[in-house]
């Protein structure tokens, strides 16, 4: 068994228009599908984050930091939650992605974890826990990789009390995406021989920490090298 991060990546303006009452279906409907996963023992760890409107991103080039509020302009689609799982290989971990309740417009991505570290009932620790989306940006996958690879090798300092786990991820092109069929909105396909640079910026990894606000996140994101090489999302995690 292997371990792989479903990504579910939401077309926000889509889930905008839906009533109330099929916003609330659809959280059911994923709860229900986590459950499936914890007793079929594939589960590992997920969780469900706010909005990218209530975001941030910190950057530093040239020596200049740059902290942007969400949402983010470019991106058609938004990290909008994740399910760490085992599976035996790529083909069945998008078969599990395939099960995952979307609308037609969001898709799942399906990356194999190259290493990790769990730390559970994240969202039963005091103050907020944020999720730190490390973003690379490269024309080729083999730059790509040399970025993750210098953000790998960095000395991140974590504060003590303040590291919730995390994982680093493989290419996109050794994992799979999860989408509506073009022909048949209502159905979706797994795709494994997609472009690999799809958007400016790809998620190399996630992280978590514990702090008092947003602010504080922000405050601990620039003094990392995570900032440096990459760029870091940070996005609170919905109390479950």
């Amino acid at each position: 068994m292997s371990d792989y991060l479903l990504m579910v990546l939401e077309d926000e303006a889509a889930h905008a228009t839906e009533s109330p009452k099929a916003v609330a279906e659809l959280i059911d409907r994923r709860a229900k599908f986590a459950d499936g996963l914890r007793r079929t023992g594939a589960f590992r760890d997920g969780g469900r984050l706010r909005p990218s409107k209530e975001g941030t991103r910190v950057h530093r080039a040239r020596g200049e930091l740059t902290v942007r509020s969400g949402p983010f302009g470019g991106e058609p689609r938004a990290l909008a939650g994740w399910y760490w799982v085992d599976a035996p290989n790529t083909s069945e971990a998008a078969r599990i992605a395939e099960a995952c309740p979307v609308l037609a417009a969001d898709e799942v991505q399906v990356r194999p974890i190259m290493k990790g570290r769990l730390v559970g009932d994240k969202d039963a620790r005091p103050g907020k826990v944020v999720a730190c989306a490390v973003l690379g940006s490269a024309p080729t996958e083999e730059a790509w990789v040399h970025v993750m690879e210098r953000i790998d090798r960095a000395n991140h300092s974590f504060p003590s009390g303040v590291f919730l786990g995390g994982v680093r991820l493989e290419p996109p092109t050794k994992g799979a995406r999860v989408a509506a069929r073009s022909d048949a909105p209502s159905e979706r396909r797994a795709m494994f021989d997609g472009p690999f640079l799809e958007s400016k910026e790809v998620i190399g990894g996630l992280c978590f920490v514990r702090v008092t606000n947003m602010e504080e996140a922000a405050r601990w994101a620039a003094t990392t090298d995570f900032v440096v090489h990459g760029t870091l999302e940070l996005r609170e995690l919905w109390r479950t």
